[in-house]
């Protein structure tokens, strides 16, 4: 363990032995993550995926730079499916420990197969598409989408859970506790799973049919009597019987047959119906009481953020100027009311803080308003860069330049520290013989993260053009 002050080695004493630094705390804060790294461990090895992935993220409040605890999250997330996740965890720890990350060969295998990447980025736009057909009441349609899904990436758990629940609710419970199976075998302990099994489970009703047992005491009829002082049993001798007595025998027997069925079976599976029904109508109703109150609870979180939102709006009026600064103020209002309202919709937050116009601000601007600016866009800067250089790295390889430069572009403008967006944008220039922004571009990469592979390879793009030029 490594002084945090001046990066020397810690011994067993509560304090640096080379600046004097306090480390008490600092060194139970470590621990404590290495600990919920090493549980996270061992419930990924017997595939406990979902506590593996609370653990970790445990692990990485107590210590964002614990690259092993953010390396295997990224694993779990990819062995459930979610490669988006993964790659997010990845590109972190890259950007965290440039050299000897075994991050770096993850990522780099990935890379290599460009046609598999492709197809698991496709199988994220199904499964949302899958979604939107389950919420417009589409239940078939999505459950061939999610075929589809599957049939690209067979580890998608979300997709298995997706899929096991339309098939409760037309009802296959027998098909639905197959996927259901699936996913515990991609994670044994998933609680989302095993609820849906227990429903699964339950709408499989037992068929089991009583055979009639033989009578082991039955005996043949006998008659008896005494010859010659001698007691004398035989069987009875049975006349055979007319073919019209057998016929009747036959018809009468399935007319009883026909009438015990309607007057016991039929009713008992008439009254198991109307349990059945009664039941699903209970249930029904819960879910709509549940539903009713949830609501409610939005409606009334809504009612807060908008008296929020308005208290945000008036208190930035005293701030109002030029038309230009009224007009970003009002893009950074709305980014504010967005991540109150739902911060994970980053893409949606990041687009009204590229309209905020730095350049309308002066010597008259809150320092309020551009604190406000940067917290919001340092929260979710990282986020929104990894996203961006996902899908200029989409447009790159399929050649498209022009949009390549737009995402990388975004992705530096949030995260200056992202080398992969600033290497990619000068290249994204290079592909389109842009040499004199390339240059630029490729210089800042060699000035911002020298000693690096990209700064080497930045220096030999350089040479080249430089030499192109003349």
């Amino acid at each position: 363990m490594k002084c945090y002050n001046c990066k020397a080695e810690l011994s067993h004493h509560d304090f640096c032995t080379n600046c004097n630094a306090d480390v008490k705390l600092y060194k139970k804060i470590i621990m404590t993550s290495n600990f919920f790294y090493n549980q996270g461990l061992e419930r990924a090895k017997v595939r406990d995926m979902s506590g593996a992935i609370v653990s970790l993220k445990e692990s990485l409040k107590f210590n964002k730079n614990n690259i092993k605890a953010r390396n295997l999250l990224g694993l779990v997330y990819f062995e459930t499916g979610e490669v988006v996740l993964a790659l997010s965890e990845w590109v972190i720890s890259k950007n965290l420990k440039p050299k000897k990350n075994i991050a770096i060969e993850y990522m780099s295998i990935l890379e290599t197969n460009a046609a598999k990447l492709e197809g698991l980025n496709n199988t994220i736009k199904k499964y949302n598409q899958a979604l939107s057909y389950c919420n417009s009441d589409s239940v078939d349609m999505a459950i061939i989408q999610l075929k589809k899904v599957l049939s690209q990436n067979p580890k998608f758990l979300r997709a298995h859970q997706l899929l096991a629940l339309c098939f409760l609710a037309t009802g296959k419970p027998q098909s639905a506790k197959r996927e259901l199976e699936k996913c515990l075998e991609i994670d044994v302990a998933n609680t989302t799973t095993l609820r849906y099994l227990k429903e699964a489970e339950a709408m499989i009703a037992p068929t089991e049919t009583d055979k009639k047992k033989p009578d082991a005491n039955d005996a043949l009829d006998t008659v008896s009597f005494v010859r010659d002082n001698e007691l004398i049993i035989q069987p009875k001798v049975i006349k055979e019987r007319k073919g019209s007595t057998t016929i009747l025998n036959i018809l009468v027997g399935i007319a009883l047959g026909f009438a015990v069925a309607f007057c016991l079976v039929l009713p008992a599976r008439i009254q198991n119906a109307k349990a059945e029904a009664q039941k699903e109508i209970k249930e029904i109703g819960t879910q709509l009481d549940a539903k009713n109150i949830r609501i409610s609870e939005l409606e009334s979180e809504l009612s807060e953020m908008s008296d929020k939102a308005k208290e945000l709006s008036d208190s930035l009026d005293a701030y109002a100027g030029t038309e230009g600064t009224l007009l970003s103020m009002e893009n950074l209002l709305k980014a504010a009311a967005m991540y109150l309202d739902n911060p994970e919709n980053v893409l949606d937050i990041a687009d009204y803080i590229t309209a905020v116009d730095e350049g309308a601000w002066n010597d008259s601007t809150s320092e309020n308003y551009k604190a406000l600016y940067y917290a919001l866009k340092n929260t979710i800067g990282p986020q929104v860069s990894i996203l961006y250089y996902a899908d200029g790295e989409v447009a790159f390889r399929n050649k498209q330049y022009e949009d390549a430069i737009a995402y990388f572009g975004n992705g530096v403008f949030f995260d200056a520290g992202n080398s992969d967006c600033l290497y990619m944008l000068a290249n994204s220039y290079r592909e389109l013989e842009k040499n004199e922004d390339a240059i630029k571009y490729f210089n800042q990469v060699i000035e911002l993260f020298p000693n690096t592979y990209y700064a080497q390879r930045s220096e030999k793009y350089i040479k080249d053009m430089t030499a192109e030029s003349n």
